[in-house]
């Protein structure tokens, strides 16, 4: 009930922020303040567009207790004006939790003029707790925390904190319509790994996979991208495709502590059913190809708010993944309408979902009758008429027995901004 309660608190202060910042348009006047929109009036610009976003970040889980900060999200328009290229915009998110845990995080994609070039990419620092499953397509590890006061708990995971920062840039040119190639990098440093519990026991097999896991290090890469994308607005698609096919090769002339080469297909399709409503649909594969270990977080791995909803994020985890998703679109509000606070539920949307994916190490290994399966539904909440963007609120079930322990499934609640893809 408490997280609960505290979501509905993280919806009052958005729906303030939406309020002020309607009450800025129709004024004709940019203001600022603590949960609001700024919005600076500018004749010489050839389309409108909001310059910035700001709000709290408010959310509670198991892993975090309680977390506070702030999102912004920053306008461009570096097409010039230019009505088909899509706005560019810089995303930056601060968050502190009661458990002394903090996220710092950026997140860009920038459009020039003509979409002739695209630039995107992430970099964060986070202080965060995750999970080490082991590896296989099963989470079958048996794993006997202690804590302080010497009360044991039987999981199917070992709890462990560390400090990760990451830098991932992407630049693309525009070789043909639609199509775009270029090189992009990753660097991934995780350090100060240490195991929540006072006390643990690996009692089987599959859990002494996870005792003798890489996990810490630098591993830092270098590929290509190519991209087909015709989607019509990149944070809320209505109709469109993308297919982007990644690879990056982690070697050691790069400061990376592992050598490997990743290869990543990812394709997705969204087909207008009727007036704004959507069915999405995604494919994605991934390989990682090598003689040498591969660090935990570099593995394919299954689970998290935007990826196989249900799961924890590694639940699954190995060399090789195949996964698909569909989910079906539903928003209330048409496009090209205004909604008053007061018409709250012309903003509302709802979403229902399914996903699959498997892991293994061979390809002689993989089977139909394999994929571990979610399931779910949400509610969207329209943040950003002009971008589509949506306050996304999902409930999933993960299908697959034995996911959270002996016979037990997993389940999520993610509150997130934009959609899962």
């Amino acid at each position: 009930m408490l997280r609960i309660f505290i979501h509905v608190l993280f919806l009052i202060f958005l729906f303030q922020h939406v309020s002020a910042q309607e009450n800025a348009t129709k004024s004709n006047k940019g203001s600022r303040g603590q949960g609001q929109s700024t919005e600076t009036a500018d004749t010489t610009e050839k389309r409108a567009f909001k310059r910035l976003d700001i709000f709290p970040a408010i959310s509670y889980s198991p892993e975090t207790s309680l977390t506070l900060g702030g999102i912004g999200i920053k306008y461009f328009d570096l097409a010039q004006g230019d009505m088909s290229v899509p706005i560019s915009n810089l995303e930056f998110v601060a968050v502190y939790t009661l458990n002394s845990q903090i996220i710092i995080e950026t997140r860009w994609e920038l459009f020039t003029k003509k979409n002739l070039w695209r630039i995107r990419g992430e970099a964060f620092f986070n202080r965060f707790p995750d999970r080490n499953y082991g590896m296989g397509n099963r989470a079958a590890a048996i794993v006997v925390e202690v804590d302080g006061a010497g009360v044991p708990d039987t999981l199917n995971y070992l709890n462990f904190d560390s400090d990760r920062i990451k830098f991932s840039p992407v630049i693309l040119r525009k070789i043909r319509p639609n199509l775009y190639f270029g090189l992009q990098y990753d660097m991934e440093y995780l350090y100060r790994i240490k195991v929540t519990s006072d006390e643990h026991y690996f009692i089987n097999e599959d859990a002494l996979v996870i005792k003798n896991m890489a996990v810490e290090g630098v591993r830092s890469g270098i590929g290509f991208q190519l991209l087909f994308d015709t989607r019509d607005k990149p944070l809320n698609p209505i109709k469109g495709s993308l297919i982007a096919l990644n690879n990056i090769n982690y070697v050691s002339f790069l400061g990376s502590d592992y050598r490997f080469t990743t290869f990543i297909l990812d394709a997705r399709h969204y087909i207008n059913t009727y007036k704004n409503q959507t069915l999405a649909v995604r494919a994605y594969g991934s390989a990682n190809l090598t003689n040498d270990e591969i660090p935990m977080r570099a593995l394919s791995r299954v689970g998290g708010d935007k990826f196989i909803r249900g799961y924890f994020k590694g639940t699954y985890q190995d060399h090789h993944m195949t996964a698909f998703e569909l989910e079906y679109r539903l928003p209330f509000w048409e496009e090209g309408t205004e909604a008053k606070l007061s018409q709250f539920w012309k903003r509302l949307g709802l979403v229902g979902f399914i996903g699959g994916a498997q892991v293994f190490n061979n390809v002689s290994d993989f089977q139909m009758n394999n994929f571990n399966l979610g399931v779910g539904a949400g509610l969207r909440i329209l943040f950003n008429p002009q971008s589509r963007v949506n306050i996304r609120i999902d409930y999933a079930i993960g299908l697959s027995k034995g996911s959270d322990g002996f016979n037990k499934r997993q389940n999520g609640l993610y509150f997130n901004f934009s959609e899962a893809f």
